[in-house]
């Protein structure tokens, strides 16, 4: 199989990264989480005073592309840093705008006297937030399975340095699972100036078996959301993440549904509450690759098919423009091209806008 960060546009991005040590040493700056991610260090400011990150800088496209980058730099007045002298946050800068498109975040990297905000596509910490009081990994072998960037995993870990009464101790190991080179980049890029423990290997949820029995040993909590809909064959989605459990073992998963109540008001519970499944023809919310959207009683009959049991309902939320939405960190479009523009009720192909079941299964 062909490695990921050897493809002609990863390639640069990750020999990029790996000579970030001659900009800012591993592990630099400290962080905390407050609706996002926030990185702080006094190494950001740090003039750019010799030779050592020439190369890195050529990389990224030279002096022309690094004074641009300053634009997205602001001083401690909110102002842009055009024209002034370049520093360690300026290069930073124009590497992550190298690295788009950020699906994941948002991430704020600041010193006392400039700041750079990531604005990602999705605001995840809405997500993480609703399923924080649900989340018990203190001690606990833990996967990210479909990671991207690793927004979650860093949110983990700054639950614990905030000594978050939800999440009082340290997982035992997190690991991130996602095949994407870039996301790998993104998450190699935040992690150069973090340091974490975090694992994170370009694999799938369908390597996820053979992943623990290489390894000998299996989860206790796994984490896989936003994946399950763009998996053709969800039982052997659901499988995977069963197998890859630990007996008692417990998955978060997060995915699109299908409410009849959508497109049919007034239904009778004995057929509102059937196991129906929508099974898109071309795309779904011009997303070529969703394939399956299940009503809550068909996702929890999967989940008990596939291993699992005690299935719980965490949630049930529409996705809004406040959650997904364009920003000029990501080259594609977003939710609010994905709807009709006459309805927003309904996506551009007709069928009920996005809405995500958040569930907690127990491993039987």
């Amino acid at each position: 199989m062909a490695n990921p960060l050897e493809s002609k546009h990863i390639a640069p991005l990750y020999r990029a990264i790996t000579l970030l040590d001659r900009l800012v040493e591993k592990g630099c700056a400290s962080f905390g989480y407050n609706n996002g991610v926030q990185i702080y260090s006094e190494s950001f400011a740090m003039p750019l005073v010799d030779s050592r990150a020439d190369e890195l800088i050529a990389l990224l496209g030279g002096a022309d592309e690094l004074e641009w980058a300053k634009s997205l730099v602001l001083d401690k007045s909110q102002v842009p840093r055009q024209g002034k002298e370049s520093c360690v946050l300026d290069v930073l800068s124009l590497l992550a705008w190298k690295l788009k498109g950020w699906r994941k975040g948002p991430f704020t990297l600041a010193s006392p006297s400039c700041s750079l905000h990531i604005d990602s596509e999705w605001q995840s910490y809405m997500k993480w937030d609703l399923l924080a009081p649900f989340v018990q990994i203190g001690g606990a072998k833990v996967a990210d399975v479909g990671c991207n960037n690793g927004f979650y995993m860093f949110a983990m870990y700054a639950g614990r340095k905030a000594e978050s009464p939800q999440m009082p101790q340290s997982p035992q190991k997190i690991v991130g699972f996602d095949p994407s080179g870039l996301f790998y980049c993104q998450f190699a890029w935040l992690n150069h100036l973090l340091d974490l423990p975090i694992g994170y290997e370009l694999l799938g949820v369908q390597d996820l078996p053979a992943y623990v029995q290489r390894v000998g040993e299996k989860f206790d909590v796994i984490f896989c959301l936003g994946v399950l809909y763009h998996r053709s064959d969800v039982f052997a989605c659901l499988k995977a993440l069963a197998q890859s459990l630990d007996k008692g073992g417990v998955a978060f998963i997060d995915t699109l549904i299908f409410d009849i109540n959508d497109v049919a008001s007034g239904l009778d519970s004995s057929i509102s509450g059937l196991p129906l499944v929508l099974s898109v023809r071309q795309s779904y919310a011009k997303m070529s690759n969703v394939y399956l959207l299940p009503s809550l009683s068909a996702l929890e009959g999967w989940c008990e098919r596939c291993g699992f049991e005690c299935v719980e309902v965490l949630a049930i939320v529409p996705t809004t423009t406040q959650e997904q939405r364009k920003t000029r960190w990501i080259d594609s479009l977003s939710l609010e091209n994905f709807l009709d523009p006459n309805d927003s009720s309904k996506t551009i192909e007709g069928y009920p806008a996005p809405k995500r079941a958040y569930i907690k299964a127990r491993r039987k």
